[in-house]
């Protein structure tokens, strides 16, 4: 049994969106009432609290502030389990301290744990039982375990309905691929498929930039700004939408097509710290696609390798291993000084990014039938230190 979330579009009327919104602020102001709580109890009496200590407290709060009753009281329970767990990662050292939540900044939710039915085109839970109008663009299978209600910036309702179900394993296909991750390609496979970069927000970058200037215009508070702003969370909602279904495509066609892939272990977060390419590559969103691919192949059943992050696919020559350290970002492709054959730079380091992926788990030959380009290729596949003392006599001879 795996857990399977499908996310719905909510359309509430003006007295369940006022009911929602109720919802969402009596689950915020429990958040954060109780980590000022918990704070405050540190720095006086150098003492910590507990998911337990917390529904304690929470019921002695209900008869103070009779309004919080209006809200689901497993709602409210689950809030304290939130930030239960945000502390427990916090101690951990996973995670920063706890933030308290913002009725501006942040994307407004609550979990409803139980007592969650969805019967025609219509969502039950409690406080709600006379249902909301949900779209279900596609049919829920599977025990439903609880849902979660949010609202984004830009006034739209969803709902996650999270199940147990079975995941059915695809047929085993005899095809394994190399997957080279880039800007200028989103991916670039080692049997020479290319899955194109859409750049969602390269597209509607003028759009968003009239919009920031209109804006900036505006009167703070004014009923114009709070205008533009709705269209501004929708332009960016677009975006990200756009994004998720290409990224979700991709991962799919990949996961379907091939019994076994090979990444690479790429460093976002280092990758950013590139003041030229920082924007192009959170608009290409990479790591998200290699998190797709990961839990899909465990879905599926699959095999994902990452191979290791300094291995340096792009400037070695998949033909006779030969070791470019001249290679620039800007060349696209290049001559190997040696065997002097031709690489496109990205298919060459997916063929690259295949045979360490080989390698790396120990396995030998080709799925399909398939032949290594050269012996010498076959011995560095199978020897490391073999390639490393040719490699080294190749660079004595051009000296």
């Amino acid at each position: 049994m795996t857990n399977y979330c499908y996310k719905f579009r909510l359309y509430p009327n003006a007295e369940q969106r006022q009911r929602l919104g109720q919802h969402f602020g009596v689950c915020r102001f429990v958040y954060n009432h109780f980590l000022d709580r918990r704070i405050r109890l540190y720095r006086e009496n150098k003492e910590r609290s507990s998911y337990h200590k917390d529904c304690a407290f929470l019921t002695l709060l209900k008869k103070e502030l009779a309004w919080i009753g209006d809200a689901n009281s497993q709602s409210l329970q689950q809030e304290l389990k939130n930030l239960d767990t945000a502390f427990n990662r916090f101690f951990k050292g996973q995670a920063r301290f706890p933030k308290f939540h913002s009725k501006k900044r942040d994307k407004q939710s609550f979990r409803v744990p139980q007592f969650v039915t969805v019967e025609g085109d219509r969502i039950e839970f409690p406080k709600f039982r006379e249902g909301i109008k949900v779209r279900l663009h596609r049919k829920i299978e599977g025990e439903t375990k609880h849902a979660t209600v949010s609202r984004n910036r830009a006034g739209q309702y969803f709902v996650c309905v999270c199940v147990e179900r079975v995941i059915k394993k695809l047929k085993k296909v005899n095809k394994e691929v190399g997957v080279d991750l880039g800007v200028k390609n989103l991916a670039t496979c080692s049997d020479g498929k290319v899955f194109e970069n859409i750049k969602p927000y390269r597209s509607l970058e003028r759009r968003l930039r009239r919009l920031h200037r209109s804006m900036s215009r505006t009167q703070k508070g004014s009923k114009g700004r709070e205008r533009i702003r709705r269209r501004l969370s929708k332009l960016y909602q677009r975006m990200a939408d756009i994004r998720s279904n290409h990224l979700h495509q991709v991962s799919h066609t990949i996961i379907s097509e091939n019994q076994a892939v090979y990444l690479e272990d790429l460093n976002v977060n280092g990758m950013l710290r590139n003041r030229r390419l920082s924007k192009s590559i959170q608009d290409v969103s990479l790591y998200e696609l290699v998190r797709q691919i990961e839990y899909k192949g465990r879905w599926y059943g699959r095999t994902v390798v990452k191979i290791g992050r300094f291995y340096p696919s792009s400037k070695t020559c998949s033909n006779c291993g030969f070791i470019n350290e001249c290679l620039a970002l800007s060349d696209r492709s290049w001559v190997c000084p040696r065997c002097r054959v031709e690489h496109d730079r990205d298919l060459n380091a997916a063929t690259n990014i295949y045979f360490e992926g080989k390698r790396t788990v120990g396995t030998t030959g080709l799925a399909g039938g398939e032949k290594r380009k050269t012996s010498v290729r076959k011995q560095f596949s199978a020897k490391p230190e073999a390639a490393t003392s040719l490699r080294a006599k190749a660079s004595r001879e051009e000296r």
